[in-house]
């Protein structure tokens, strides 16, 4: 599946139109007990869903490095085009676990409220942004379009950057286009902005001349992507959750370790090449076991993973799409971080 095909939609919007085949395909199959810490007895494979997003390779390289096997789980992962399906397979308990945006619990704990999130893989950086085109001051914003998909996270991101620049969405014309729309729009000039992310970042700026980055997540907690599940599936398995989670861990050191052989098989997941991984990669924050402690779970830090998620409830709440934002410390669970 190619990165570019990828739409990385996250959101409730989506829920029903997750076909019964795609869901079926996170059926359960028979365990085998690893060499690892996992559970002792025979149980169903741990079930997860994600897309092929680069931030999330980690998971994908403890597949195929066998760092689960070695934690002693059998873990199935399933691969979806969108994160709405994934969130979708979460919300219908087709999977137990599900590597998605944090702030998108602020939607989905409507539905399901006890899902928390556990684990951050990376803070999104420079590979979320704004682009914009004859747009040099945020007063030359006001009364111009710009497109972004009717999404959570874009409309958390987008909104924080209207209420910086003093302005409310009533001062701009909002069009909800889903990202490759959106880049299409901007490129051809029918939208003078764009909330969209990589690799479509690339591609606006190199198809659109004079066109710029107005906006980034660098250096915010805004968009913190990472591991969710609910809390009575994370209660029954939590040996198990806890040695998925070493795994991956393994798998973040390999990256740093193994720099070449990393960039080829993400390329391969993501259907990109080596250097655009490259690329991508830089623009993050990857976070680790030790970086999820210090900053991501720690209540003292200015990018503590729960003041993310309570900077987008005004947002997502004046625009509709919720009716009461739970506090973000009620939708995190750091318990499994401190244990390990």
């Amino acid at each position: 599946m190619r990165r570019r095909e990828v739409l990385r939609s996250s959101a409730l919007f989506a829920l029903g139109t997750l076909s019964t085949a795609i869901l079926g395909s996170c059926g359960n199959q028979s365990t085998t007990q690893g060499i690892g810490g996992g559970s002792l007895q025979s149980k169903s494979p741990l079930r997860v869903a994600l897309i092929p997003w680069v931030g999330w390779g980690s998971a994908h390289v403890a597949e195929v490095k066998d760092f689960f096997k070695a934690e002693g789980i059998e873990v199935k992962q399933t691969v979806f085009q969108t994160v709405s399906e994934v969130n979708t397979a979460l919300l219908s308990k087709q999977v137990d676990l599900a590597w998605l945006v944090a702030l998108d619990l602020l939607v989905l704990s409507a539905q399901t409220p006890d899902l928390k999130f556990i684990y951050a893989s990376d803070y999104s950086g420079e590979v979320d942004a704004i682009v914009s085109h004859g747009i040099s001051s945020p007063a030359d914003l006001k009364g111009k379009k710009i497109a972004r998909e009717d999404i959570p996270y874009e409309i958390a991101f987008t909104g924080k950057y209207i209420d910086s620049i003093g302005l409310t969405e009533k001062d701009v014309e909002i069009l909800s286009l889903p990202v490759p729309d959106a880049t299409s729009a901007f490129v051809t000039g029918k939208v003078d902005a764009a909330t969209i992310y990589e690799p479509f970042i690339g591609k606006a700026l190199k198809e659109r001349p004079g066109s710029k980055i107005l906006y980034t997540a660098k250096g915010s907690n805004i968009i913190a992507n990472g591991l969710a599940g609910s809390q009575a599936l994370l209660q029954d398995r939590r040996e198990d959750v806890s040695a998925y989670l070493r795994a991956v861990d393994k798998a973040v050191k390999f990256q740093k370790d193994n720099v070449l052989e990393a960039y080829q098989i993400l390329a391969k997941w993501t259907g990109t090449t080596d250097k655009e991984i490259s690329g991508q990669l830089t623009r993050i924050k990857l976070h680790n076991i030790e970086s999820n402690k210090s900053v991501v779970f720690n209540a003292s830090d200015k990018l503590y993973v729960a003041k993310g998620i309570d900077a987008a409830a005004p947002v997502l709440k004046r625009t509709g799409k919720i009716a009461k934002a739970l506090p973000g410390k009620d939708l995190v669970d750091d318990s499994f971080i401190k244990a390990l």
